[in-house]
């Protein structure tokens, strides 16, 4: 499906797949074990200009499409997703965000390090009292001596233990919409009153390091307020549907790898005399894993186009988000299906890919939410709206 990219893709693709079977494959019993990423990885990354493809060159970036990045982040998936889910913190969450909304002090202070590999971003939005509800945040934030205190909590913030920068959402006031009344602020590792919890233990994506960060009224800078006060709940919806788009990458990358490992298994696992690959239910599973990932992909790349025209993707972002992440635990479950006893090994690749498979299904949305979302686009586009 090179239909799909243009050259200058086609080429990126190739040299970002050398690189991750070369330098990062080597490094993933290291990260599973050590539950994050070497720094010299990310720096190498950066150097190689895999960051920021699709980011201003003024800042680091190389310019590109948007779907370079996703090029990067299938590819990082395919080879461990918990690297992947690092990346797409701290370049789709917070450098995007950053390259989006910041001034231009705001970018040369904190997107030129991110995109270059020096630093670290994050993105706190989920609070210990709820996930879903973005919009019920009880984190406040309130004006003081020409500056603003930040009090609160954040929890399941991916690169939270490790991050050097933070994007934090706090409700600076009280509006009759729930959607205004929001604001971002950009808060440094070191600053009085910040802290991070341990990471947590968690059943997959064992490369990304995941925890908590503690706000005990921890003083704000203007200059560290990100975009509009009172914006930042719409800054936040306009971001997530290329957000779940992009998701879609990181799907697709893994369940690419459990496709790998279930055909090479099957062409060399002998039963009654032949070799697996040869038996129809066999063939049933990878015809159906090979299915779910070709529509995926093809649906993933055809958006990542609409979006940098301007068009409005939010059905068909939950849509892709849903499917692909439905497809991909089905077909990492089929993966340990084929190999069979040996899957539920813990040295075989299969556990593994089993067990981060499950997070894009819960992450960045869950499922749930996004089949309401796709029903209420559904009845918007033909006409029923609410009366």
């Amino acid at each position: 499906m090179q239909d799909l990219f243009t050259e200058d893709e086609q080429m990126l693709q190739e040299s970002v797949r050398r690189f991750m079977r070369a330098e990062v494959e080597p490094l993933v019993p290291q990260m599973q074990a050590e539950g994050e990423p070497p720094r010299s990885l990310l720096k190498r990354m950066g150097d190689l200009g895999f960051l920021g493809t699709c980011f201003d060159g003024a800042y680091g970036g190389s310019g590109a499409s948007l779907a370079t990045q996703a090029i990067v982040s299938e590819e990082t998936a395919r080879v461990d997703a918990g690297f992947d889910l690092v990346l797409f913190a701290d370049i789709m969450l917070f450098a995007r965000a950053i390259a989006k909304h910041g001034t231009e002090a705001q970018k040369q202070k904190y997107l030129v390090p991110v995109l270059s590999g020096d630093r670290i971003g994050a993105m706190g939005i989920t609070e210990p009292g709820g996930g879903s509800d973005a919009l019920g945040i009880v984190t406040r934030g309130r004006q003081e001596n020409g500056g603003w205190l930040v009090k609160g909590a954040k929890t399941f913030v991916t690169n939270a233990p490790t991050a050097d920068f933070f994007l934090i959402i706090a409700r600076t006031s009280d509006e009759e919409s729930r959607i205004d009344g929001g604001t971002w602020f950009i808060l440094d590792r070191g600053m009085e009153g910040l802290a991070t919890g341990k990471p947590f233990n968690k059943m997959g994506m064992r490369s990304s390091p995941t925890g908590e960060i503690f706000l005990e009224d921890v003083r704000v800078g203007e200059e560290q307020v990100l975009g509009q006060v009172g914006r930042g709940f719409h800054m936040l919806m306009d971001s997530l549907d290329v957000e779940r788009v992009m998701v879609g990458a990181s799907t697709i990358g893994i369940a690419q790898a459990c496709l790998d490992e279930a055909a090479a298994y099957a062409q060399e696992r002998r039963v009654f005399g032949k070799a697996i690959r040869e038996y129809q239910l066999i063939q049933e599973k990878i015809a159906n894993m090979a299915t779910g990932i070709e529509m995926s992909r093809t649906m993933l790349y055809r958006l990542l186009r609409a979006v940098e025209r301007g068009e409005k993707v939010t059905r068909e972002a939950a849509i892709l988000k849903y499917y692909s992440s439905r497809m991909l635990t089905e077909v990492s479950a089929e993966t340990v299906q084929i190999w069979g006893g040996a899957g539920q090994l813990e040295d075989n690749k299969t556990a593994r890919l089993y067990r981060d498979g499950k997070h894009h299904e819960i992450g960045a949305g869950t499922n749930e939410i996004m089949k309401v979302l796709i029903a209420k686009e559904t009845f918007k586009e033909m006409g029923y709206g609410r009366k």
